[in-house]
């Protein structure tokens, strides 16, 4: 079971008020418990803690293992990796605290639907979703009955994704091979796909800083050479222009995009470039 820091605050209230027992939700919103509170220790489950242990998971912003010892979801190999709660919908995942979702205005599941729908994915098409992450977009693509590959290249990204109960249909698409999964580097792995392999590419890359490759004229070749004639891609791009002097960044990969032959228009919340071949 995993338990977050806003259901522990809810446990904390709990105390304050004298109360002897709280229904909290757990597995970050989709299983429900009762927690029982005698004195200064709190029981959940098969566990008892210390309202010393729940306070500092309520300070940590942060989802935890309820073993023992609560245990953070997070860790560092090189860069530090967490499983980041957002109150109310589903979770997303830090990098050296940089949200890998977009969680303003809108949850990082209406995010995916979203994409899904701008790119107009069908039951027909043959999907290519490029950086896996904890794979909304591959799953939403999936309940269109789409077939799809999904290329993530950091095991670690995996890893995160596999604690979070939201990315379950991913792994059980994987399992039962409805979801094909290539754990590699996605500048290399398009070169390996024939010419004409997909219908629909959903091209959602990490920031330009972590990534600059799959931003590059000699990537975009390979996403039209691999694309269907009359296929559609979708590139998430952000918003990231103040942080480079006020530059027009999605239009720079609009730019690119159309001197390897993509026809390109912006999608209406500006944050995307849609291509056609």
């Amino acid at each position: 079971m995993i338990i977050d820091s806003f259901e522990a605050e809810r446990i904390i209230n709990a105390h304050q008020k004298r109360k002897t027992s709280i229904k909290v939700k757990l597995d970050l919103g989709l299983t429900k418990q009762i927690v029982y509170l005698k004195g200064d220790n709190i029981k959940i489950g098969d566990f008892t803690y210390t309202l010393k242990t729940i306070k500092k998971l309520e300070k940590a912003q942060a989802a935890f293992l309820l073993e023992k010892k609560p245990r953070k979801i997070a860790f560092f190999d090189e860069c530090f990796y967490k499983l980041e709660p957002i109150k109310g919908t589903v979770p997303t995942i830090e990098i050296d605290g940089i949200r890998m979702h977009r969680t303003k205005h809108m949850t990082p599941l209406e995010d995916a639907e979203r994409k899904i729908e701008y790119v107009k994915v069908r039951s027909s098409d043959i999907v290519l979703d490029i950086c896996t992450g904890l794979g909304y977009t591959a799953i939403q693509a999936k309940k269109k009955n789409a077939d799809i590959t999904t290329i993530e290249k950091d095991p670690n990204v995996l890893e995160i994704a596999g604690f979070n109960p939201y990315s379950r249909e991913l792994f059980d698409g994987i399992e039962r091979g409805t979801i094909k999964l290539i754990n590699e580097n996605a500048a290399d792995s398009v070169k390996k796909f024939d010419n004409d392999s997909f219908s629909v590419i959903l091209h959602d890359p990490p920031r330009f800083s972590f990534a600059g490759e799959l931003y590059s004229e000699e990537f975009y070749e390979e996403l039209y050479r691999i694309l269907k004639p009359r296929g559609r891609l979708l590139h998430y791009v952000g918003n990231p222009g103040s942080k480079y002097r006020g530059k027009d960044f999605v239009k720079g990969v609009q730019n690119r995009l159309n001197s390897v032959g993509f026809r390109t228009k912006k999608t209406p919340d500006g944050e995307s470039v849609l291509g056609y071949k």
